[in-house]
């Protein structure tokens, strides 16, 4: 459990920096072109190029050689694309490999921990409704007890499982991103932060409203379970007094 929930937060962490890297690139280019575009091309290859070769926007990466450059003031004349671009890359693989591994480790994890969390719900509960007494299968039916353990408990594994890890990861991707957010930029971040109230109290309702309507599903579903059982246990009956069309209506209600 401790595992997953390691990997869950590293993995949550590491996905906001996919998106800076990603921005890293895209200011590669973005440099490249601004640098290409403060020169004049004209007056480079008069006063530095042999006669012959004529600087442009399209050769002057390729060309730069051919030219003596010595005294001038250009700073970012050994620009180089291909090592820039191939840092990213390298970001990008590690950062995936990364994600791979730690996304598999969750979903294991959380699920064998679900697992073996159910099967052990499922014992105690078989026991606990044997040492019941009589008088609570009067009031109980058997059809909601086999609801119980089974769809409800059902319940329990999916809330259990890797849900409980996607929820992790999507808190520690919260906190990254604005850990993230307040470092490139926090101005703009703090804008942004000012809806985090309004996100919250829609999260909080939601999660409510969610939450009733799940318990009512499980007990209607236990109902209609206690009634199939009981008019399929007792099928012979029902079709001999022809009361089909009365236990559908039950059924359905």
């Amino acid at each position: 459990m401790l595992l997953a929930i390691i990997a869950s937060v590293i993995s949550g962490a590491i996905d906001p920096l996919s998106l800076v890297i990603f921005g890293n690139s895209i200011n590669t280019f973005i440099d490249r072109v601004t640098n290409l575009c403060s020169l004049n091309f004209t007056s480079l290859t008069q006063e530095y190029c042999p006669p012959g070769v004529m600087l442009t926007s399209n050769n002057f990466y390729t060309s730069t050689s051919l030219c003596n450059f010595t005294g001038s003031n250009l700073t970012e004349i050994n620009f180089d694309l291909k090592d820039q671009t191939n840092n990213q890359i390298i970001f990008f693989i590690i950062i995936g490999c990364v994600l791979i591994i730690c996304g598999y480790i969750r979903v294991a994890a959380f699920n064998i921990t679900a697992e073996r969390q159910t099967r052990t719900i499922r014992q105690i509960l078989f026991q606990s409704i044997l040492k019941k007494d009589i008088v609570y299968f009067d009031t109980h039916k058997t059809g909601e007890l086999n609801t119980l353990l089974s769809d409800d408990v059902n319940k329990i594994r999916d809330g259990i499982g890797d849900k409980l890890g996607a929820i992790i990861r999507a808190i520690s991707t919260f906190i990254s991103c604005v850990i993230i957010s307040l470092v490139k930029g926090w101005k703009l971040a703090l804008v942004i932060l000012s809806t985090l109230p309004i996100i919250v109290a829609t999260f909080i309702i939601s999660s409510k409203v969610i939450t009733s309507l799940t318990a009512t599903e499980l007990k209607a579903y236990g109902k209609a379970g206690a009634i199939a059982e009981e008019v399929i246990s007792s099928i012979r009956t029902v079709l001999s007094y022809n009361g089909q069309e009365k236990e559908i209506q039950r059924f359905v209600l």
